[in-house]
């Protein structure tokens, strides 16, 4: 991530047109789709905890055998000094008397930030030179990047599945 006060951002979504994957659950346990999803992050994304924030976590226990929750994790996948992968990844479910739904939802960005903050960042021929620089030699790192964040997307999917096979054969 650049830290300045002034940037140029550029989004490109990792699966064109946008598009947000879901992956549904019904069955035994769903609430423990959250501890599974947070041992799955760091070692999927290669990245480490503190690159993971949970910005928002409900967790309602009405009665003993009702559970209701809902957790909203951002995940930043540095990639360089200008470009990284942020991943929304949302869990939302309820559980009573040990079945029940849940939803897992994942939407990611390729984001790239270019500083803006000196009058010579500002200037015409710096923009002329970083724009040039981009065409010829960036965005195509900028492609391989977006094809570094399918693969990772499409791996965590393929746990959370077979996790959730898992939790289906197994009841517990």
């Amino acid at each position: 991530m650049v830290w300045a006060r002034t940037k140029l951002i550029i989004y490109d979504d990792i699966f064109e047109p946008h598009e947000e994957i879901f992956i549904n659950y019904s069955g035994p346990h769903p609430e423990k789709l959250y501890p599974r999803i947070q041992e799955l992050i760091p070692p999927i994304f290669n990245i480490p905890p503190s690159h993971i924030q949970e910005i928002s976590f409900t967790w309602e226990m009405p009665s003993e055998t009702h559970i209701k929750f809902n957790v909203w994790w951002r995940i930043i996948k540095q990639m360089d000094v200008h470009s990284h992968i942020r991943v929304d990844l949302k869990l939302k479910g309820f559980s009573k008397n040990g079945r029940g739904p849940a939803t897992i939802s994942i939407d990611a960005s390729l984001i790239t930030e270019y500083p803006q903050d000196t009058l010579i960042q500002q200037s015409i021929f710096y923009e002329m030179g970083r724009r040039f620089w981009h065409a010829l030699f960036y965005h195509k790192k900028r492609m391989e990047y977006i094809q570094i964040g399918k693969r990772i997307i499409r791996k965590f999917e393929e746990e959370i599945k077979k996790y959730l096979e898992e939790l289906s054969a197994n009841g517990s």
